[in-house]
C-alpha cells in the first residue's frame, strides 16, 4: 500500500480543506450550467452561423491560431457568418498557454471592431483566450482582475465555440486558464477563471478540422480528455451523473484514441473522440480534478512542457497512487470498459486501469521521461503543485510535499 510521507502539518492542512471543499462542492451542485448546443458533422460551421444570425449578433470576433488560418478554417467561418449577414474579425495570435498580454491585445482587436460575440476555433488555448476576452469586454476592469470564481458583474459577451483538437472540453466547462507574462526567471505561473457564463451557448464538432493533426497533439489532446475523465471520476465530490460521464467518456477513448493515432484520418474515430472530449468536459466541470494537473500545470510554468504530454506522463502514476484508496471505483471502470471481469478482486481490477494507462502511453508514444525535470528543481515543484491543489482541486488521496516530490523523481 502507498503510504503518504505528509507531515503533520501537512495533515492540518487537509483536514481544512476538507472542510472547504464540501462548501465549494455545495455551491457547485448549486451553479447552473448551460446546456451547449452541439452541431456535428461537415454541415455543422454553417449550422452554427445560422443560429448566430438568429440571435441578432452582427460581428464576430474569431479568435484563432495561425495554422487554423493557413489550413483555411477561419475563412470557412468567416464565409459561413457572411451567408447569414454576420461579419467577422479574425484574431489568430493566440499561442499555448495564452498569457495576459495575448488576452489583451485580442481584448483591444475585439473593442476596436466593435464584436458583439466571440468564436474561439483551435484548442484549448484558444478557447481559454476567449473566455477571458468576452468576460473583459463587459466589465471595467483589468483582465488580471478577473481571476477567481465569477468575478466579473456583467454578463460577458455571446461565446461560441469550434474546437479542432479532441482534449479539453473547454467549450462545456466553466472554466479558463491564462498565463502571467513571464517572470525574472522564466516562469509563468497560471491563473484560473472560473465562471459559469463562459460556457459555449453553441459548438461545433467537425471531425475533418482535427484529420491533419500531428500525431504527438493527437495523443496529448486525447490523453489531456482522458485525464479530465479519470479525475473526475476519482474526485471526492463525484456523483453518479458525473460518474456515469466520465466512464462514457474513458471507454471511448480507450476505443478510439489508438485508432486517431494510427489513422488520422478516420472520421468516425475523430468525430467519436470529440464527442468524448466534450463529455470528459461535462464530466469534471462541477466536480473538479486532481494532482494530474496541479502538478501539469507546473510542468507547463517552469518548462513550457505541453499540457497534454504533462497529463499523459503524470496520470498513471497519479492513479497508481491512489489505487488502494479508490480500489472499488477503479474496479467498477475496469469492468464497464472491459478491463476485467467481477470474478476478479478489487485490487488486481484496479491495477487493470492502472496497467492500460501505463500501457495506452506506450502505445501513443508517450515518454516516460521528462528531459527537461531537473532533480533540483523538484522541491519547488512539489511546492507549487501542493498549494494549487490544496486551492482548486479536489484528489481522492492527499499528497504532501514528498509525495509530489517523490512522485516526479520518477520523471527523471
Amino acid at each position: 500500500m502507498t503510504t503518504s510521507q505528509a507531515t503533520l502539518s501537512e495533515k492540518v492542512q487537509f483536514k481544512l480543506h476538507g472542510v472547504k471543499l464540501k462548501a465549494m462542492g455545495f455551491g457547485l451542485k448549486l451553479m447552473p450550467i448551460r446546456d451547449t448546443q452541439v452541431f456535428t458533422g461537415a454541415t455543422g460551421i454553417d449550422e452554427l452561423a445560422k443560429k448566430i444570425g438568429a440571435s441578432n449578433l452582427r460581428k464576430a470576433l474569431i479568435v484563432t491560431t495561425p495554422g487554423a488560418v493557413k489550413r483555411g478554417y477561419s475563412t470557412k467561418v468567416i464565409e459561413a457568418l457572411a451567408r447569414c449577414g454576420i461579419d467577422a474579425v479574425v484574431f489568430e495570435n493566440v499561442i499555448p498557454d495564452p498569457t495576459f498580454t495575448t488576452v489583451n491585445e485580442g481584448l483591444a482587436v475585439l473593442k476596436a471592431n466593435h464584436c458583439d460575440c466571440a468564436i474561439a476555433l483551435g484548442g484549448g488555448s484558444v478557447m481559454d483566450a476567449a473566455k477571458a476576452m468576452i468576460v473583459a469586454a463587459t466589465n471595467d476592469k483589468p483582465v488580471e482582475a478577473l481571476m477567481g470564481m465569477r468575478k466579473g458583474k456583467n454578463n460577458p459577451l455571446p461565446f461560441y465555440a469550434i474546437p479542432t483538437t479532441s482534449g479539453t472540453g473547454s467549450e462545456v466547462t466553466n472554466a479558463a486558464v491564462i498565463s502571467e507574462d513571464n517572470a525574472e526567471d522564466g516562469t509563468h505561473t497560471k491563473r484560473f477563471m472560473i465562471d459559469s457564463r463562459t460556457v459555449a451557448r453553441a459548438a461545433v464538432l467537425d471531425p475533418s478540422l482535427s484529420t491533419s493533426l500531428p500525431d504527438h497533439i493527437t495523443s496529448e489532446t486525447g490523453m489531456d480528455a482522458l485525464t479530465h475523465a479519470m479525475e473526475a471520476y476519482l474526485s471526492k465530490l463525484s456523483n453518479p451523473e458525473s460518474d456515469a460521464l466520465a466512464i462514457e467518456a474513458i471507454g471511448q477513448i480507450f476505443k478510439f484514441l489508438p485508432i486517431c493515432y494510427e489513422d488520422g484520418g478516420n472520421l468516425e474515430a475523430r468525430q467519436a473522440m470529440a464527442q468524448a472530449s466534450l463529455t470528459a468536459g461535462k464530466a469534471f466541470r462541477k466536480v473538479m480534478l486532481g494532482y494530474v494537473h496541479a502538478i501539469s500545470h507546473q510542468l507547463g510554468a517552469v518548462y513550457g512542457t505541453a499540457h497534454g504530454l504533462g497529463n499523459a506522463m503524470l496520470l498513471p502514476l497519479v492513479v497508481d497512487y491512489s489505487k488502494e484508496k479508490m480500489a472499488d471505483k477503479l474496479a467498477k471502470l475496469a469492468i464497464a470498459t472491459g478491463l476485467g471481469t467481477t470474478q476478479t478482486d478489487d485490487g488486481q481490477l484496479a491495477q487493470l486501469v492502472v496497467d492500460k494507462l501505463t500501457s495506452l502511453n506506450k502505445q501513443l508514444n508517450i515518454p516516460s521521461q521528462l528531459e527537461a525535470l531537473k532533480a533540483e528543481d523538484i522541491p519547488n515543484l512539489a511546492l507549487r503543485s501542493y498549494a494549487e491543489a490544496l486551492k482548486i482541486h479536489a484528489a481522492p488521496k492527499y499528497m504532501g510535499k514528498r509525495d509530489i516530490e517523490k512522485l516526479l523523481t520518477n520523471l527523471l
